[in-house]
This record gives C-alpha cells, structure tokens and sequence, in this order.
C-alpha cells in the first residue's frame, strides 16, 4: 500500500484578525503546518504536497526552511474551496496511484496512528473514501460539517454548517476534515461537482455522497481534543493548552517531575532528561536541552539553552542560546544572554547580566555585574558592580581575564583589556591597560581627607538652599 499526502494550507482565515498566514501562527513553539508535516511524513510512504495560496511565497519559504526537498508545492490561486484546493494538490502527483491522505494545516492535535489506521482502512476495504469524525456537543454554530447517516448507520453525506438545516445543526457528530482518499477515484470526480452551496465553493464534503455510490463510507471517531482545527485565536489558544497538557504528561511519564504543570511551559522541540525538577513558572523553550538531575526555579526561562547535569538554575533567570555546564548555578534574577558559556562550577548569580562570554571551570561573579564579550580564566572571581566596557560606540571589544583572577568590588575594565594569570584588580579602581601576571592593579583617584571640612561644607550647603526657597 502507497500513501502519499495533501496538505491544505491555503486559506487566508479572516478570523484570525491578522496579517500573517493562520498556518504560521506558533503552537507550543512550533508553527501550526509543520505539526501537520511532521505527521504525514510519519504516515506516508509517498510524496506530500502543500497547496499554499494566501501569503504563498511566506508559507513555502517557511516549510522549506524546515523540511527542505521533502515536501512538494502547489498553489491555489484563487481561493475556491477545499474540493479545488484538494484537485490542485492532486496536479503536482500525476504518477500517484494509491491511498491519498488529505489534511488540513490547522490541526496539530491528530494522532499518527489514527491516521494510520485510516489509510488501512480505506485500502483494505476497498472504499473510495475513509474519513475521521468526532462527537462535538457544542456543535450549533461551531462552523463544523454534520454527519449525516442513514437508517443503517452508513454516511450518507456531509453537510456543511452554512447549509444545514436547523434540524441538520443539532446533529452532533461532525466532520473533522481528514480523509483517506482513493487517488484514482478523487481524479474522477471534479467535473462531477457543483458550486451548489452558498458560498458557490467546490465543497471537498460533497464528493462523499459520490463515493458512497460506489462503496459505503468508512469512518474513524476520534476524541474531540485530537480534532481541534484552529479557525481564530480562540482556538489557538484551546489547542496549545491541550499540546502543552501532552507534552507535560509525556515528559512526567519519562521521569521529570512537574512541581505545578498548569503553570509550566515545555515547548515541543525541547528535550529533557531524568530527576530534573521544574518549579512553577518555568518556560523552557525552543530546541532547550536539560540534562539529568539539574533543577530550575520558579518563573526561569530558558530558550534554545543546553543545561548539563547537576546545574542549578535559580528562580527567575533568563538564559538565551547559552550553555551551563555540569553543577554550575544561576541566579536568582540572572540574565545568560546569547552565547554565554559556563563551564563546570561556575557561577552566575543575583543580578548578573553576560553576553558572549565564557566562564571556565569554578570561575564565578556572584552579584550586579555586567560581562559582556569576555573570557574568564579558571578560578577567577568578578566582584560586585564590575562592568565590561565592551563597546566604544562603534565595535565590541574583548576583556580577557587569566585564571585565578580577582576583580575587587565595582571595578570599570575597559576593553580591549588583557588580565594576567593570578592578577589582582583594587576596589573601585578604571583599568584600561594590560595587567601582567601576579599584578596588582589600582586605578582610581587618590582620596584626600580635610578635618572639620564636613560641618563647613553642611553649613554652606544649608544656607544655599534657604537662599534658593
């Protein structure tokens, strides 16, 4: 049995209220068509294609971005219903003869092996169509198409929402849009079918009550949260809690404890290991990576970061594209932006910011530093209030501290800086050249002590403000 697939990523959606193609709108990190894609990729043998129209050049771009070659492209130039977006689709596979697996790109909630089974279905009975239902017992207005069945039980039709009677809405068995065609027979019917509805679109539905002239209609119902197609963002918003809900269940069954996963962020392309603690609030996003046993505070967020086992992240951190090696720790209220590495027992803490900077093995800046395009030796410590003065205006510049480094309290290090091996930089002190190894480096102003000067000083500054009132 071949199967290959259409995938219908066409549609403007108006109910959007928005600029950009409904099937690009992120879900749980990832956009709605390609957890469609990768889903028909795990069911097909054959070619996939995509029928793109509104916003067609974004659309491709973006799917190949992704899945390159793989994915074949047709465009639905004008927007005439599902049936013409389907035939479109059905242009770009002229040498196809099987099963045909016809989706929508605003459904990421189907299950594979449902789908699998559909296609098995439809070919083993010889049918020339097998499609997914679902019960919906809030379906009066939903927008969804009725289940009509006959006195047997058999599919008789679907009726789409705009045409159904009143009677016909209170049906609440409804058509999820996924169906298993048989590609022959769907190559046969397009002169066959009307814009009879009132929309005076090319219904895909209405080549069911064709089919079933020929065989009786198969059908597969499936739970109503897996058939979730997203129309506004309202049901965007419905179908992400219900991913989110999968992916915690999956990642808690794979021995990560959720310490409260309503309030837990796992986006899909993230990856976990074992004995890891999350605490309420944590968003960990992108292609993020957690090793074993590392535990992250409540309301930290972290994107497209590596985190090695044993680290700790402390409440409330940021870290973006960065890596945190085995047992170092960050925060709280630490902010790893892009390319910042700590090796292992390094430490970033309360209030420290870096960027584009490296932290060798048990080096540490405990509080209210900026390291910004930076290299920190083994061993080293950055003190309170140190900042790298890495740009002048025009281009970063590098600080480059040696190992076993000490970096006094509000230290100014302004780059291009090289630090030696064991060097030592004063409190307070502006250091703008090299310091040499084992050097002691002071850099500020000389402080000057005047007895009995503090009372003059009250005195005149008294009388200027009474003199300014």
């Amino acid at each position: 049995m071949s199967i290959a697939g259409i995938i219908l990523c066409a549609g403007k959606s108006t109910r959007m209220k928005s600029a950009r193609s409904k099937v690009l709108h992120s879900v749980c990190g990832k956009p709605l068509c390609h957890w469609v894609i990768e889903k028909a990729l795990q069911v097909c043998d054959g070619p996939i294609v995509v029928v793109v129209g509104f916003q067609a050049d974004e659309v491709q771009k973006n799917i190949e971005g992704r899945f390159g070659a793989r994915i074949l492209f047709a465009q639905q130039k004008e927007q005439k219903g599902t049936a013409d977006a389907v035939f479109t689709g059905l242009g770009a596979l002229p040498d196809f003869h099987g099963t045909l697996l016809v989706m929508y790109g605003d459904t990421p909630a189907l299950d594979v092996e449902k789908l699998s089974e559909l296609c098995k279905n439809q070919h083993k009975s010889n049918c020339k169509v097998a499609l997914l239902t679902t019960q919906h017992f809030f379906a009066a207005d939903s927008g969804y198409g009725r289940i009509v069945r006959q006195k047997d039980g058999s599919i008789a039709k679907i009726v789409e929402e705009i045409d159904a009677s009143e009677e016909e809405k209170k049906i609440n068995e409804v058509n999820v849009g996924v169906y298993a065609f048989d590609a022959d027979f769907l190559r046969q019917i397009p002169l066959k079918l009307k814009p009879s509805n009132k929309k005076n679109e090319l219904y895909l539905t209405d080549a069911i009550a064709l089919a079933k002239t020929h065989a009786p209609v198969v059908s597969i119902e499936i739970p109503y949260h897996e058939s979730i197609g997203v129309n506004d963002r309202s049901d965007l918003a419905r179908i992400e809690y219900c991913l989110y809900q999968q992916i915690v269940e999956r990642w808690m069954l794979a021995g990560v404890t959720f310490s409260d996963s309503a309030h837990i962020c796992v986006e899909a392309e993230v990856r976990l290991g074992q004995d890891i603690l999350l605490e309420p609030g944590v968003q960990l996003r992108g292609k993020t990576l957690i090793a074993n046993n590392v535990t992250i505070g409540t309301g930290s967020i972290l994107r497209d970061t590596i985190v090695e086992e044993g680290a700790v992240i402390h409440p409330y951190s940021i870290c973006e594209n960065a890596h945190i090696g085995r047992n170092a720790q960050v925060g709280p209220f630490a902010r790893l932006r892009p390319n910042s590495i700590l090796e292992e027992n390094a430490k970033i803490g309360n209030f420290v910011e870096t960027k584009n900077t490296r932290f060798r093995k048990g080096s540490k800046a405990n509080h209210l530093a900026y390291i910004g395009d930076a290299e920190v030796g083994e061993a080293s410590n950055v003190g309170a209030g140190t900042i790298t003065c890495n740009y002048d205006g025009f281009g970063k510049h590098k600080t480059i501290l040696g190992d076993r480094v000490f970096i006094g309290s509000n230290s100014t290090l302004v780059a291009p800086l090289t630090i030696g091996n064991g060097a030592y930089v004063a409190a307070g002190s502006t250091v703008t050249k090299d310091v040499a190894d084992n050097t002691l480096a002071i850099g500020r102003g000389r402080q000057e002590n005047k007895a009995g000067y503090a009372s003059r000083l009250r005195d005149r500054l008294k009388k200027r403000k009474e003199t300014d009132c």
